[in-house]
């Protein structure tokens, strides 16, 4: 062996690449395999269950990097121990912790086993000191085992907490009244949280109100599902407001006072709550932080706030007048053009003049053009957007780190969708950008616009995802010859279905253009 293959840290990186996703393969039969040999103590390996394969519906499923670490566990002694740590580093419950028993076929999957033998945990106590992330996915198909798994994980001869190191924690097994059986896994190790309820179904969630006690070194917490449900709200809140070290936080409703606390949080960044609509949010100076003159929010850097209403953001906003480097923000029910201008006027701090009913044009993103960092812009409003290609690369000037634009997920307005955008509006954009993802609906017969050849247009770019949701197509070929020209990295352009046929045809021709490009046509 090589020298260089003897050094952990090299072992670790190669080992890591090999662990990226890669391709998939689907089994109806998960592949097993563990050594059942109870008198051959001095084994190079230990009895190893290397999960291969995860069930329909229940997580990854098996690739050829897990297939090609678990090989490499039963190689040598040298690289057992690095491709069993990334082996069982991300553990989708409850799969991988059940095939590792033996006659796990039997007793778990056909029978209603919740207990755990002697042999069982002794072999199952060589892996779990190794999971750092457990997952949770709704499977209505093995709701029993689930809990059966996490009974059995309780009880003897299985030592607490059983996942000892445990720093994710992500629960979306939406199971009411198996909520209260996961505080086995809040250990002091633990610093990300995230579990979703169903409002439909709300658990009762007094099982995390030790949450800080259990896990002090928390700094990321999620729980969300459970709307504006006020028992709900009172115990998230408190909890909230009991985690000190918090910089990652997602939920719904919360109290004023939790809110208070949050606003002049000293850790926290990245931020992503729910507004209520109709509620007077008040921020005075908070008199427990050591500097009081510092304005609410000030510290967050990424702020996404949900609502039923624009105009509750808007009016939020306007309050706290937080100033982020990423701002999200989503709402469920439509919104007017008015209402939008508004939100846009308020965030920038200034005021334009009123668009007209149903249109989305210049003015309506005017307000945005002194955002100079901006890196996404997604407006899914479902107002037609009318913008121009010179406007378009306007905004483009303006917004020179752009990565994506997004409007309406490339589809126009009905019955009859239209733009006033061309190809040569996206090549403009492209140029002044670092676009990587667009979602239009452009012209697709404005190709005699594009006045020179598209490579001088352009130039190098890593433009690569080209979503042309409503766009209709008359000449195909020209369209992907200049396509191809103008953006060497789009493979293909994605289409709305119904508007399939002609678009088979330039994705086709995109396909000829790319081989001749990259010199296959030779062959």
């Amino acid at each position: 062996m090589h020298r260089a293959l003897q050094l952990r840290d090299i072992i670790y990186t190669i080992f890591r690449h090999i662990n990226e996703p890669s391709a998939i393969s689907y089994h109806a039969e998960p592949s097993v395999t563990y050594d059942d040999d109870d008198d051959d103590d001095d084994d190079l390996l230990p009895p190893s269950v290397i999960y291969l394969d995860e069930p329909r519906n229940d997580g990854p499923r098996n690739n050829v990097g897990r297939m090609t670490l678990a090989a490499l566990a039963s190689t040598c002694r040298t690289f057992q121990e690095p491709a069993l740590d990334l082996l069982w580093a991300d553990l989708y419950f409850p799969y991988p912790l059940i095939r590792c028993m033996p006659d796990w076929r039997n007793r778990w999957r056909l029978d209603h086993t919740n207990a755990l033998s002697a042999r069982d945990w002794e072999v199952l106590q060589k892996y779990v000191p190794l999971v750092r992330t457990l997952t949770f996915l709704p499977n209505a198909l093995d709701l029993y085992r689930y809990r059966d798994v996490l009974s059995a994980l309780r009880q003897p001869p299985v030592a607490q907490p059983p996942l000892p190191n445990l720093q994710r924690l992500d629960y979306r097994h939406h199971v009411p009244e198996d909520g209260h059986l996961l505080d086995i896994f809040f250990v002091p190790s633990l610093t990300d949280l995230t579990i979703e309820v169903q409002h439909s179904r709300l658990p009762d969630i007094s099982f995390i109100s030790p949450l800080a006690t259990l896990c002090p070194h928390l700094t990321s917490f999620r729980l969300f599902g459970y709307g504006s449900h006020e028992p709900t709200v009172a115990t998230v809140s408190n909890i909230i407001m009991s985690l000190p070290h918090l910089q990652a936080l997602q939920s719904d409703h919360l109290s004023q006072e939790a809110i208070t606390f949050v606003a002049w949080h000293q850790s926290l960044a990245e931020l992503d709550i729910s507004i209520t609509s109709g509620h007077p949010y008040s921020f005075p100076q908070y008199p427990h932080h050591p500097l009081p003159q510092i304005p609410p929010f000030s510290r967050i850097k990424s702020f996404a706030m949900r609502s039923t209403h624009l105009t509750a953001i808007t009016a939020f906003i306007q309050a706290v007048q937080p100033s982020p480097s990423n701002l999200c923000i989503t709402t469920s029910q439509g919104m007017s053009s008015e209402d939008l201008q508004e939100f846009f006027s308020i965030l920038s701090r200034s005021f334009h003049q009123t668009l007209s009913d149903g249109f989305i044009d210049i003015g309506t993103i005017k307000p945005l053009l002194c955002f100079s960092r901006l890196r996404e812009l997604h407006l899914l409003t479902g107002n037609s957007v009318h913008l121009s290609d010179e406007e378009l690369a306007a905004m483009g000037a303006s917004w020179p780190c752009l990565e994506v634009i997004n409007f309406n997920n490339g589809k126009g307005s009905q019955p009859v969708p239209s733009s006033n955008i061309s190809l040569r509006g996206l090549i403009l954009l492209v140029n002044k950008t670092r676009l990587r993802r667009a979602h239009l609906m452009i012209k697709g017969d404005g190709l005699g616009l594009i006045e020179r050849c598209p490579a001088s247009m352009v130039g190098p770019n890593d433009f690569q995802h080209l979503v042309l949701a409503d766009t209709t197509v008359n000449n195909p070929r020209d369209f992907a010859l200049i396509v191809s020209l103008a953006f060497p990295k789009v493979k293909k352009i994605v289409v709305n279905p119904s508007r399939r046929r002609g678009w088979a045809k330039v994705n086709e021709y995109l396909k000829v253009f790319r081989l001749f490009q990259e010199g296959h046509w030779r062959n």
